[in-house]
């Protein structure tokens, strides 16, 4: 069905299954932390969630458009979302109990 084309999955080094969840979105770009999965779908939406859950961190942040890229600042501070209509956001991030 159609609610089961998009998910994402985790898996050990040693290929087990740890954590999957259904997604709306087609995933278009994707960054990891230690502790975060950062990605940008083809729904306009910057999801953050947590590694090893895989449960959103914060509600998704909205985007006008299409992401086509994901990166986090090397201090963690802040991250950056590329859109397909060029324009690069900048969204700060702060520690995990601030975001």
């Amino acid at each position: 069905s159609l609610q089961d084309r998009f998910a994402l999955h985790l898996y050990s080094v040693n290929g087990k299954l740890l954590s999957s969840v259904p997604l709306d979105r087609e995933v278009t770009a994707m960054c990891l932390t230690e502790d975060f999965v950062v990605l940008g779908t083809s729904g306009c939406g910057l999801e953050i969630r947590e590694l090893h859950s895989l449960r959103a961190a914060v509600p998704p942040v909205p985007m006008r458009v299409p992401v086509h890229s994901v990166s986090v600042t090397k201090e963690k501070s802040h991250i950056l979302v590329g859109l397909e209509d060029g324009k690069l956001i900048v969204v700060g991030a702060g520690q995990p109990a601030e975001v």
